[in-house]
């Protein structure tokens, strides 16, 4: 008798919407790099799929996780039913890129030719007293957004594995699922293309002959039905619609031929209608750890006044703030230092901004308090975006049911400030820049912020 006799495969297109990062080690330019195939074209290993689909998987079907991504107990154990291919980047014709391509083909993609190339971005970790952690500066180079792969999915297994096979797939849409490391600083997000699934009996003649010419080729044809996922999620969300009041920037580190400063861009890949894909101009935009780091500053404030804990009653700082603060570890996360660790629950994607934004040159200087002439080298100009359209911040709370009320109200009271103008985003709060209004809306009406469930 044949054993595991059906199966079930879908073959998925997706275009990541923010920028995203599976690392593959260091090199001369960067301190941490993606991983990519022999071409130096990224790549999504077929590994890195699987563990975010278990992860995913195991925590709303921890039954049958088991069953179908295989486990192992000393000697005992049993193998995979699901076979996860890597995933291929598509090239400006979007069509996946297979095998050693020669150098001038992938120099006159222009997609290609961008993915291979991306510049480093920047990060620092910023600590309660506004400047640059120890060892906190660091920089990464992250595959743009705008990029699209194709990967594919097989399980073998029986007509009872139908359900299981449809919540797999559900798995792909859900609001929470990422790609890649780094995350929780907004990195990973993407919309699914399509997703083409196929159905082979193989005790049937003809469906064996289909499954025996399957193409096994990413970038070959194949019909099929097209499903649409559908998310069965828990997860509360929220989304941020903010109206800069004034200037604000995102600190870019470097200058033009205009001014010292200017806010940080980048530059992504867009589809037409047609299936071609072209390098957009630089754009500037949000990174989803700029507020993250805000977020956290402030919610830590919060639980540390809930406490009765400020700095003028003797608190130690180092004690109070970060990851020592107890909400900021719930919500945000922590290093791991031995077998201790937690990974924060907080999500932010990265938020391209509309190019109708306007800039300002703003010229500034320090001022001697003696001699009431401009100080030495201190001379400066900056030129960051004034005011602006009403832009849409997206966050999303993971594993929400782990996270104290304690917690919840910190950070309900930082969101607050947030949207109400209280707290500022970006560089240059000390000289007014960076406040913005709007409002705030959840999924589940705030009932998860508001500590009902």
């Amino acid at each position: 008798m044949l054993h595991n006799h059906v199966r079930y495969l879908a073959r998925v297109a997706i275009e990541f919407t923010t920028p995203f990062i599976i690392g593959g080690g260091s090199d001369f330019i960067a301190d941490d790099c993606f991983v990519a195939d022999a071409n130096g074209l990224p790549l999504l290993p077929g590994s890195s799929l699987a563990g975010v689909l278990r992860h995913e998987f195991e925590k709303r079907y921890s039954g049958t996780v088991d069953s179908l991504f295989g486990w192992q107990i000393k000697a005992d154990g049993a193998g995979s039913r699901l076979s996860v291919s890597c995933g291929c980047i598509h090239g400006s014709s979007d069509v996946p890129v297979e095998g050693r391509l020669p150098f001038a083909q992938l120099r006159s993609d222009a997609v290609l030719r961008h993915s291979m190339n991306s510049m480093p971005r920047d990060h620092v970790r910023i600590t309660d007293r506004g400047t640059a952690a120890d060892t906190g500066k660091f920089d990464e180079k992250v595959v743009a957004a705008g990029n699209r792969f194709t990967f594919e999915l097989m399980l073998e297994g029986t007509a009872e594995d139908e359900t299981a096979w449809e919540n797999l797939l559900n798995i792909l849409a859900l609001p929470e699922f990422r790609i890649g490391g780094k995350s929780r600083r907004g990195f990973g997000a993407f919309k699914i293309i399509s997703v083409t699934t196929n159905r082979f009996d193989l005790r049937n003649t003809e469906d064996f002959k289909k499954f025996c010419a399957y193409p096994v080729q990413l970038s070959r044809k194949i019909t099929g039905d097209d499903y649409t996922p559908t998310p069965v999620s828990s997860a509360p969300s929220a989304s941020l619609f903010i109206t800069p009041e004034a200037f604000w920037m995102i600190g870019g580190g470097a200058g033009d031929d205009k001014a010292d400063m200017n806010p940080v861009n980048e530059s992504r890949i867009v589809w037409d209608i047609n299936g071609n894909g072209t390098v957009a101009p630089t754009q500037f935009y949000m990174p989803g750890s700029s507020v993250k780091g805000a977020l956290s500053h402030r919610t830590a404030f919060y639980h540390n006044a809930a406490r009765g804990v400020f700095a003028d009653r003797g608190a130690d700082p180092e004690s109070v703030t970060g990851e020592a603060n107890g909400a900021v570890k719930e919500l945000f996360g922590s290093c791991k230092e031995g077998d201790e660790g937690r990974r924060g629950c907080i999500l932010i994607s990265d938020l391209f901004i509309s190019p109708t934004h306007v800039q300002k040159i703003v010229n500034h200087v320090s001022i001697d308090r003696f001699t009431g002439g401009a100080r030495d080298g201190i001379l400066f100009s900056e030129q960051p975006l004034y005011k602006g359209n009403r832009m849409k911040l997206e966050l999303v709370v993971c594993d929400s049911k782990e996270i104290s009320i304690e917690a919840r109200t910190a950070l309900k009271k930082a969101l607050d400030d947030l949207v109400s103008g209280r707290l500022p985003l970006g560089a240059g709060a000390g000289r007014g820049n960076g406040f913005f209004s709007g409002e705030l809306i959840w999924s589940d009406d705030g009932a998860w912020i508001g500590g009902a469930h």
